[in-house]
């Protein structure tokens, strides 16, 4: 029997919506969750509830009825903005942002119009007229593709482009269209085919046959679900094949609603259920439909019924599935192509296929999985000695050692094969393995075995000896590769014996240990930046690539290592300058590295960079310094009057301007402000300079501004930086005026504080006035006097909250 996809379930029966007095039916419906919505020919609303029950043997399906309402108590907004509207659909792939409105496509006549509609507004778009009127239409993105009466278009709402698809005939084909996935539609084509075309008018799948005039189709992933007069038959996109046959009579359409088909009649709603994935699964397992399994598996994690690891123990359950079965089938290597892939099979499960193999103490206990499809493979083979040879053959390549793997490679002479095999982690015996390599002189992989079990030292002494040509192999390992081994070593003796060597054959890969696999230890003295740097100085490029590690990737904060870096770029530009004309690749290259290290690092000498380049035609890199140097007049002065570069005068200035406060911000915009209106090419720098003024109104200090302008221009050309800087003028003032005001009123509220928590007595000091706490004469001396009235001298008032008589707490008092 066929895997079953679906089941169809009553979910509303014999719906007696308004009585015998009207003859009403189902129109339409919608479904939220456990929220079902029935639209009914008399312009009503139904809200159901859905309820479910059922155990293992099944479930079914209850509504009650919640709340029902006349469509026609509408809003008069509302009822404008529907009516004429003779189709709807929302867009799949919405264009907003915006995750509180939907796009609506609705259809009026020979028109189709888009409107954004949210809680309480639907607002209008776009309207793009038509020859025809459309019957049937979806839409997915900025492309709706519908059906009118005699074609079907693909319409761009963006630019209001049309593709004619293919022609229609109304009086044997119902035009429907449904969109399937994001760019991709089914459309109902001519001669009973169903096509499937993307938003490029193109097509990526087959079309599907269809043998009865279809009324209406759903789509649930991976399935589409067509209803005729008296079925529903059920079809897979991944090989638009016909899966299942449901007869279903008095069916007026399907539709997919929150991941669920629903059937309706006039008077009834029947739910398609789908059947869970893992018994869907299973059944094709049991049809030999094995890559149709893993692609449900995969649409089950699409449709997000299956997790991530629920997923890959399925594709595992496949493999082990279809592995069983080729070898009852006595397809032997098939069956070992799907056992490696089967994750977590345990090799005895395979072993006990063959009984005389097995020890009688090796007990294998089956997962209900296995031992479902559990045979003797001797009767799979029916005592054929040929088939029993060849199923011998496939157990050995499956349960094939990696000892003897290395030992058949190098008798194979195997050996770029046993380099890729000893370069991933293996089960070899060691001591045995040593031996074998070491007997057949393979130093290479010996090297590798070496340094995949730890032992360093002898494996670098082999591959330098291989790179030194010492001792010869069929392969030899890359310089890279030995700077890789070395990065495995924390024995910094070793370190800087073979790291040397490595330098003086190949700068690049032996200060990779350092920069590539980070071996540099600022805890340790002899990995220290300052010995490393001290260590590689007369390997100039090994030295700039290190310099260029610690300043961008590590970033050293030390000025010592940005200058000199600056300066190895300045002396190779500088020689290159002398040797090649300007245009040169690599000098263009070394500048965009020197601009690079003057712009994102402030940790350079400037004065001595610049020393360097004074007198040179690298202005860009002097502008860049004097930046540094905090001297934006000059630094703007060379971009606009020597390289007229207005674009990188701005640049300049966003660099310069970004993490500083607002005044060293306006400071540096109107430096430009100024060399635009005060050099001697002013003319040409007038347009720079109303750009300057329109576009960043913000930052520019008007009256300063106001100060350079020309008195020849017209206020229409400054019209935008004036019209800001009233208006942020007059902005500043009103805020002024609200903090003084609010001060005001946080100064009176102090006051009266303070007035209502002290008593404002007069105290007379006289000769005989004592201190109350030492008994002497307040004199001229400070005093305080505390609210119960005790006077002391400020020197005997240990707390200005708590009396030094009474000991009594006034804080404690007022709380």
């Amino acid at each position: 029997m066929a895997t079953q996809m679906f089941d169809l379930i009553p979910v509303l029966q014999d719906l007696k919506i308004l009585g015998d007095k009207f003859k009403t039916w189902i129109e339409c419906m919608d479904c939220a969750g456990q929220n079902i919505y029935v639209g009914t020919t008399d312009g009503c609303v139904h809200y159901y509830m859905m309820g479910i029950s059922g155990d293992s043997s099944g479930f079914s399906y209850q509504s009650r009825l919640q709340q029902q309402r006349i469509i026609g108590v509408i809003t008069n907004y509302i009822r404008e903005k529907i009516k004429g509207v003779t189709l709807m659909c929302t867009n799949e792939t919405p264009m907003s942002k915006n995750p509180s409105c939907v796009e609506v496509c609705i259809a009026r006549k020979k028109s189709i119009q888009m409107y954004i509609a949210t809680s309480d507004r639907i607002v209008s778009s776009t309207e793009i007229s038509l020859y025809d009127p459309p019957l049937s239409m979806a839409m997915d993105g900025e492309f709706v593709c519908l059906a009118s009466s005699f074609q079907y278009v693909l319409i761009n709402v963006n630019n209001g482009k049309t593709q004619n698809l293919f022609p229609i005939v109304v009086e044997e084909t119902r035009p429907i269209v449904k969109r399937i996935s994001q760019g991709e539609f089914f459309v109902n084509g001519p001669s009973a085919l169903g096509m499937f075309v993307t938003t490029t008018g193109e097509s990526a799948r087959a079309p599907i046959s269809l043998t009865d005039m279809i009324q209406s189709v759903a789509y649930q992933h991976p399935y589409l679900a067509f209803l005729s007069r008296s079925k529903i038959v059920v079809y897979s996109i991944f090989d638009q094949k016909q899966k299942q046959v449901v007869n279903f009579k008095r069916g007026l359409f399907v539709c997919s609603c929150d991941k669920k088909i629903f059937v309706p009649t006039t008077k009834d709603i029947h739910m398609l259920c789908p059947i869970p994935i893992h018994q869907q699964i299973k059944g094709l397992l049991k049809e030999g439909k094995m890559d149709e399994a893993i692609k449900l598996a995969d649409a089950g994690v699409h449709i997000h019924e299956l997790t991530a690891l629920q997923h890959k123990k399925m594709i595992t359950y496949i493999h082990k599935f279809a592995g069983f079965s080729h070898l009852q089938a006595c397809e032997f290597d098939k069956a070992i192509h799907e056992f490696d892939q089967a994750e977590d099979l345990d090799f005895r499960h395979i072993i006990s296929l063959y009984p005389s193999l097995l020890l009688d103490s090796c007990q294998v206990s089956f997962p209900d999985d296995v031992n479902e499809f559990y045979r003797n493979i001797l009767l799979v083979v029916n005592d054929d000695t040929n088939e029993l040879q060849n199923a011998m053959h496939a157990l050995l390549k499956y349960l094939e050692l990696d000892t003897s793997l290395l030992k058949l490679y190098i008798e194979l002479c195997q050996f770029d094969e046993l380099i890729e095999f000893l370069s991933y982690d293996n089960d070899c015996d060691l001591n045995e393995s040593i031996a074998t390599l070491a007997e057949n002189e393979r130093y290479h992989a010996l090297a590798i075995l070496y340094g995949n079990y730890g032992s360093i030292a002898e494996s670098l002494e082999l591959l330098i000896k291989l790179a030194s040509k010492e001792i010869d192999d069929f392969t030899k390992p890359s310089l890279r590769y030995i700077a890789e081994v070395i990065s495995r070593t924390t024995d910094t003796s070793l370190i800087w014996k073979y790291t040397t060597w490595l330098l003086d054959h190949d700068q690049i890969a032996g200060i990779e240990v350092f920069t590539k696999y980070h071996l540099m230890d600022e805890s340790v003295e002899l990995l220290k930046a300052s010995y490393i740097l001290d260590k590689v100085e007369k390997y100039p490029v090994a030295l700039r690539q290190f310099l260029e590690y610690l300043v961008f990737e590590f970033q050293i904060q030390k000025e010592q290592y940005h200058t000199k870096l600056g300066i190895i770029y300045i002396e190779l530009i500088l020689s290159l300058m002398k040797n090649a004309p300007k245009s040169d690749s690599n000098l263009a290259e070394e500048r965009d590295s020197l601009r690079k290290l003057l712009e994102e690092s402030s940790l350079f000498r400037a004065q001595l960079l610049l020393s360097r380049i004074q007198n040179t035609d690298l202005f860009s890199e002097q502008a860049l310094l004097y930046g540094r140097m905090g001297l934006h007049d000059k630094a703007l002065d060379i971009i606009v009057n020597r390289l007229l570069d207005h674009s990188a005068a701005r640049h300049y200035c966003a660099t310069f301007a970004k993490g500083k406060n607002s005044t060293e911000r306006k400071k540096i915009y109107f430096s430009l402000l100024s060399v635009y209106l005060t050099s001697r090419n002013v003319d040409t720098n007038i347009v720079p300079a109303l750009e300057l003024l329109n576009d960043h109104e913000s930052i520019i200090d008007p009256i300063q501004a106001l100060q350079l302008i020309p008195e020849d221009w017209s206020i229409g050309a400054i019209c935008k930086f004036l019209k800001y800087s009233v208006r942020s003028s007059m902005n500043s003032a009103r805020m002024l005026k609200v903090e003084r005001g609010l001060s005001y009123v946080e100064n009176v509220q102090t006051k009266h504080a303070y007035r209502s928590t002290v008593n404002l007595t007069a105290v007379k000091i006289t000769d005989d006035r004592i201190c109350q706490v030492c008994n002497r004469p307040i004199g001229e001396s400070k005093f305080v006097r505390y609210p119960n009235g005790v006077i002391a001298h400020l020197s005997c008032s240990r707390s200005k909250n708590i009396c030094p008589v009474t000991g009594k707490n006034f804080c404690k008092e007022e709380m």
